[in-house]
């Protein structure tokens, strides 16, 4: 189920974003062609007007120019008219059109600029409303498959509690003796499923025979790494104490589980089998047997992994001290 959402969900995103960008596209696309149609149109209307209105005005101020560079002499006055047009043009031109296209132009872009930015807001407005209905329709069936999956899970649950036991072939429904599947907790189910639940329960209670009783009777080197790395806070406190509140047995097993592999978390690893062989007791008659054959299994495998090549430098300092301890 999991990866089915997953794959469901990654689709989704996928064509989200394909839609998006293609929104995007044609947004722009859009903006581009107005601008492209309808601006020089408008710088035309202007011009027109201005030159419209203008033009009146425009006659005196010419006069004026003529007049003045004409300077009051005699003449053909044709020619002199002819002479000064241009400049007089030139003049009026800068005094009186140019600064009022100006003003017009500037009014015209303000307002075009107005109008793009209240229509970018609209248009993103929209887009983040549709995404956001887009969204909301995707998500739909996605919830109800994950409603539908949590309440086959909670009825699966349901059914195990109220299981009390299972008839095996009597007659006329007698039960026969067999096994028994008592009634549990979910918290029990967990449990069997990750053992980590309990180890750490046991841990967190303090009870850390218990743990590494449970740990080492897996014979998991995973666990019973999992579980020193869990009591590796209290690890001074628990080898501190007098006496120590692991049992010889445990001592000398976790010993021989964790040199098994060094592979990873060697430092760890190492720390922990240093703490233990301080912490046996030779004399320990219950031990006489398994002590020195245990004690040279680990010798040997620590002795293994300091010669390894690619054994890191840091560990193989970690080894040459714990070879000391052990030995």
């Amino acid at each position: 189920i999991g990866q089915d959402l997953s794959g469901f969900v990654t689709a989704l995103q996928a064509e989200r974003e394909s839609a998006e960008r293609e929104r995007q596209k044609q947004l722009l696309t859009a903006v581009s062609a107005a601008i492209t149609r309808d601006l020089p149109v408008q710088m035309e209307k202007i011009v027109s007007n201005i030159v419209k209105r203008e033009l009146k005005a425009l006659a005196p101020a010419v006069a004026a120019e003529i007049a003045k560079a004409k300077g009051g002499s005699g003449g053909d006055s044709s020619k002199e008219i002819v002479k000064a047009l241009p400049g007089a043009l030139a003049t009026a031109m800068t005094g009186t059109v140019v600064p009022k296209f100006e003003a017009a132009t500037r009014e015209m872009f303000d307002q075009v600029k107005g109008a793009f930015e209240k229509g970018m807001d609209d248009i993103a407005q929209e887009l983040y409303t549709q995404k956001e209905n887009a969204i909301a329709a995707e998500a739909t069936p996605l919830i109800s498959s994950l409603r539908l999956a949590s309440s086959e899970v909670r009825g699966a649950a349901e059914a195990l509690l109220t299981m009390e036991s299972i008839p095996q072939g009597g007659v006329n429904g007698a039960k026969a003796p067999g096994p028994k599947v008592q009634a549990t907790s979910l918290e029990a189910i967990e449990a069997q499923m990750d053992p980590t639940i309990e180890l750490g329960r046991l841990v967190d209670e303090g009870n850390f025979e218990g743990a590494f009783q449970k740990a080492l009777g897996m014979a998991s080197v995973e666990m019973v790494t999992w579980t020193c790395g869990r009591c590796e806070p209290a690890r001074d406190d628990i080898f501190g104490s007098v006496p120590v509140p692991l049992s010889q047995t445990v001592l000398l097993s976790l010993m021989q589980q964790l040199s098994s592999d060094l592979d990873t978390d060697a430092s760890l690893k190492l720390q922990w089998i240093q703490a233990a062989c301080l912490a046996m007791d030779p004399s320990d008659a219950s031990l006489a047997q398994a002590l020195p054959v245990i004690l040279g299994a680990v010798f040997d495998s620590l002795t293994e992994t300091a010669r390894d090549a690619n054994t890191p430098p840091a560990v193989k300092g970690d080894l040459r001290l714990v070879l000391h301890v052990v030995n």
